[in-house]
């Protein structure tokens, strides 16, 4: 299937590949591991799907060599000059995208997914490379899928009309890797490794290509955000990343609007508003609030007020919030959002009272009570 095609390269699916063959020289920066760094000899850049996202460890264990070298002879690429990256996502929820100025074009082609793998920039690792291969860290809090695993992982192809010297090209890495996680911080994602908002995944891969360079061309030199090179990189890159997470993970900022997509890195999450129903109401209101749990989640001033109060909680860790002044903002966002599931606005300040006495249990757990105790009064 072909998917697009310019004077520089013809970008085709076929069947868990995705491949970009060159018409010309080019110059490629990648993270592949096989044929990867910088690059001016190759004819192909790659992705494909090389595992499903769970509980499926098809080629896991093999070298990098060997499991390169059997991708490329399934999908008929040459195995000396091809650069191809690996995901667990599907090559039909591929996406691509282009900005155009003047005279300069990006196209980014891009897969994404993030539910299995979302990390944030920092987070405590799971493992640590050796040379025999990668082993566990001992840390009770992560538990990271092996690092070749693809449970969650964006990957973006990267192609601009126009010669780039290899330092615009490491450039523009970051500019590709920055419009990556805006648009994960944009559908505010938690990572699954810490409570911050993630800003990616462990295992996410990139590739950049340009055309190099003759006697009549001149090579770009930058691609910052001040710059329309950058520009076009991270928008393309935002807009595919942003529609892959919808086409492969069903994610669209309307299905963020939640409750539980506010607070459920800090404890919040359906189970423990069930459990909270459970120990706060008597057994037909906490029947009832379970049976209208998927209504109260995503109402859109619960959830309103459900992100204020996580905001706050990350704007002290930020250390932007000084910790006193964070207790109070905390335990006034519980307390809005209790008036608001509760309909009465007016109640706030009753809320805020009866919640300052339990909001040492923690903001996932205070936020379940005021939404518990917001809904027993919204019919009291």
């Amino acid at each position: 299937m072909l998917l697009d095609e310019t004077d520089h390269y013809t970008l085709r699916r076929r069947g868990r590949f995705l491949a970009a063959a060159f018409k010309r020289p080019h110059r490629v920066l990648s993270t592949c591991p096989v044929n990867g760094g910088l690059r001016e000899d190759l004819t192909h850049i790659a992705n494909h799907q090389s595992c499903e996202g769970i509980a499926h460890s098809l080629s896991m264990g093999l070298k990098p060599d060997v499991r390169h070298a059997a991708a490329c002879a399934e999908a008929h690429l040459p195995l000396a000059t091809t650069a191809l990256m690996s995901t667990a996502a599907n090559m039909q929820c591929a996406v691509v995208t282009r900005g155009t100025y003047a005279e300069l074009t990006v196209q980014v082609v891009a897969t994404a997914g993030v539910l299995g793998n979302a990390t944030r920039a920092g987070d405590p690792a799971g493992w640590h490379e050796r040379p025999g291969g990668s082993v566990r860290v001992e840390r009770s809090v992560v538990t990271a899928p092996p690092p070749e695993a693809g449970s969650g992982t964006i990957v973006t192809l990267a192609f601009i009309d126009q010669p780039c010297t290899p330092a615009c090209l490491v450039k523009a890495a970051t500019m590709v890797t920055e419009g990556k996680s805006a648009a994960v911080l944009d559908l505010r994602m938690p990572s699954l490794q810490s409570p911050g908002l993630a800003t990616g995944t462990g295992t996410d891969q990139l590739a950049i290509a340009a055309p190099l360079e003759n006697a009549d061309a001149w090579a770009r030199h930058w691609a910052g955000s001040h710059n329309t090179l950058g520009e076009l990189l991270g928008r393309a890159t935002h807009d595919a990343v942003t529609r892959c997470l919808l086409l492969q993970n069903g994610l669209c900022p309307e299905l963020r609007r939640t409750v539980c997509g506010a607070l459920g890195r800090h404890g919040c999450d359906e189970a423990a508003l069930r459990a909270c129903a459970e120990a706060e109401l008597d057994a037909e209101s906490a029947r009832l609030f379970t049976a209208n749990l998927l209504a109260l989640i995503h109402d859109p001033q619960s959830a309103a007020a459900a992100y204020c109060l996580a905001e706050s909680v990350d704007l002290a860790r930020a250390g932007i919030l000084h910790p006193e002044v964070a207790r109070e903002a905390t335990l006034n966002q519980a307390a809005l959002l209790a008036a608001t599931v509760a309909v009465r606005p007016e109640h706030f300040a009753e809320f805020r009272a009866a919640l300052a006495s339990r909001q040492d249990a923690g903001p996932g757990a205070l936020a379940a009570l005021a939404m518990v105790w917001g809904f027993a009064r919204k019919w009291s």
